[in-house]
């Protein structure tokens, strides 16, 4: 029988994401735990009040090693840039730490293979903190791909779009000097989303990036704003993927074609949409949940914490560390990269 404990929770890295958690922790999910500790090195840092009021007694540290050290914190999550990642969540393995680690994974290949095999070395309990299959609609579009409800997938699409407001806002106060950020922070997210839903890796992978907006005076160092990606999954399905920073709003789409028809979804949506080739078309409602992320925040950590209890030892869907980052790190290259030999080639599949 699952031991179900009271987490005492630590947060590694308490900016906007960071402060988004605490609140999600102590307002929708108090059952499961707390906010016990929190490090950070920024010495005058704003939060939230929303911190304040779900959020109490936790303890700053400045270092996150010496909150490591302390026997009572049981689970911490990593909220810092993902240069840092590889090395806070071994030490928090070997401190015998629960590890929920923010995507990006890691912001290079030799990294992702390093992370692979730190958290594969010994029993452990860690999972990456990719939130989009979490999302109602997106969980229940991936269901239905399992369902066969379109039958066998031939070909997948999908577009983020982050908008000229966000990109300009993100580009330059976050990823400024960053050629990769955008990239690789927002489309680890699409990208691990069409894998996982496919329940497959992709084999090979072809790719653009470009700077053409959000840049100071027209020229300087800053972070692509726009990719193109196309390439073929392990399982022979075809897939594309675009991202631009330049449009009216947020929007995150996906369209999945397969012998029976076409599934549609939205992920800020509350419905997937099947369009059949007898003609049929069905809409299956899928709506959104309170909190962040149209409530994936929520799930996430409660399935995560749940996963926890369990006590099973066994890292959680490590091969996602790979997956998550190849296929935007191959589209920065910008030529064809088998990133199938190199995934097997880590995870042994």
């Amino acid at each position: 029988m699952t031991r179900q404990r009271y987490h005492q929770i630590g947060i590694i890295g308490f900016g906007a994401r960071g402060q988004l958690l605490a609140r999600t922790i102590g307002e929708e999910i108090p059952e499961y735990g707390r906010l016990a500790a929190i490090a950070e090195t920024r010495e005058n840092l704003i939060y939230r009040p929303e911190v304040g009021i779900y959020c109490h007694d936790f303890q700053v540290y400045r270092d996150y090693r010496a909150m490591l050290e302390n026997p009572a914190i049981d689970t911490v999550i990593i909220e810092t840039y993902p240069e840092s990642h590889l090395e806070i969540t071994a030490a928090a393995i070997a401190a015998g730490k629960a590890v929920l680690c923010d995507k990006p994974a890691v912001p290079s290949l030799e990294q992702a293979a390093a992370m692979y095999r730190a958290v594969t070395a010994r029993p452990c309990a860690f999972q990456l903190g990719l939130n989009m299959p979490c999302r109602p609609v997106l969980k229940t579009a991936a269901a239905l791909l399992r369902e066969g409800a379109i039958g066998n997938v031939f070909a997948a699409r999908g577009c983020c779009d982050v908008g000229y407001a966000f990109g300009h806002d993100v580009i330059l106060r976050k990823f400024a000097g960053d050629r990769a950020g955008l990239v690789l922070g927002k489309l680890t997210h699409d990208t691990d989303f069409l894998q996982f839903a496919l329940g497959t890796y992709a084999e090979e992978v072809c790719g653009f990036t470009a700077n053409f907006q959000h840049r100071r005076h027209g020229t300087g160092e800053t972070s692509d704003d726009t990719a193109v990606i196309a390439g073929r999954m392990h399982d022979g399905t075809l897939f594309s993927q675009s991202l631009t920073a330049c449009g009216a709003q947020y929007q995150r789409r996906f369209v999945f074609f397969g012998e029976k028809g076409e599934l549609r979804v939205d992920a800020k949506g509350d419905a997937v949409e099947l369009a059949l080739a007898t003609g049929e078309n069905r809409v299956i409602p899928a709506p959104q949940g309170a909190g962040g992320h149209g409530g994936a925040d929520r799930t996430l950590l409660a399935d995560f914490l749940d996963y926890v209890d369990e006590d099973r030892g066994l890292p959680r869907w490590p091969e996602r560390i790979c997956s998550s980052v190849m296929i935007p790190l191959a589209a920065l290259e910008g030529q064809l990269v088998n990133t199938g030999n190199w995934y097997r080639s880590i995870v042994g599949a």
